[in-house]
């Protein structure tokens, strides 16, 4: 990795450890926006194919609309490239996937969330990052989508990202409590949690 990527990413480590409890998503989506570049950023808590057993709820932190999650909770959820055999294999094996890497081995019903739901909201490729606390075990997501009009992801994204997912993991030992709805921006108000 380059000095100049160190720099970046140790920008996106200094914020999130200068959160308060509450603060850690807002803080870490700005964060990897104004230093990585990538625009837009979620969090899914405790994704159900990653964690342990498998069976347990996602709670979403996002920016994303809430139709958009709406959306995806409703109908696409399941067939999601990142939850199929070989997504989870990716993500367990090397802590970073992208839906391009993984679309090739898809099903119609995954080729479908690619291309009706992501493409449908100008989502051509997403790269995921894996987080888990060592101290309690739980498990998150971070998302990051890409328009491949304006940006494709690239391997220093992708270094970026293997590199980023162990780093934060120490951030995710407690979780986050929301801040009362009078602090947050007209951004963050969309901010939303849900099983």
């Amino acid at each position: 990795m380059e000095q100049l990527e160190y720099r970046r990413l140790i920008k996106v480590l200094e914020r999130v450890a200068g959160a308060r409890r509450g603060e850690l998503y807002p803080v870490l989506a700005e964060a990897v926006a104004v230093h990585l570049g990538w625009i837009d950023a979620f969090v899914a808590e405790n994704p159900a194919y990653l964690a342990p057993g498998g069976d347990g709820e996602e709670q979403y932190l996002t920016m994303f609309r809430p139709d958009f999650v709406e959306e995806y909770v409703e109908r696409w959820r399941l067939h999601n490239p990142f939850a199929s055999r070989d997504g989870i294999a990716c993500l367990t094996r090397h802590g970073v996937a992208t839906l391009g890497r993984l679309r090739p081995r898809a099903t119609e019903p995954e080729r479908d969330f690619a291309d009706t739901f992501l493409r449908h909201h100008g989502i051509d490729d997403m790269l995921k990052i894996v987080i888990r606390s060592p101290a309690t075990g739980a498990v998150s997501t971070l998302g990051v989508p890409f328009d491949g009009d304006r940006r494709v992801i690239e391997p220093s994204d992708l270094l970026m990202a293997t590199t980023l997912g162990p780093l934060l993991s120490p951030y995710f030992d407690v979780n986050p409590v929301p801040a009362p709805m009078g602090d947050r921006t007209s951004d963050e108000r969309d901010v939303r949690s849900r099983p």
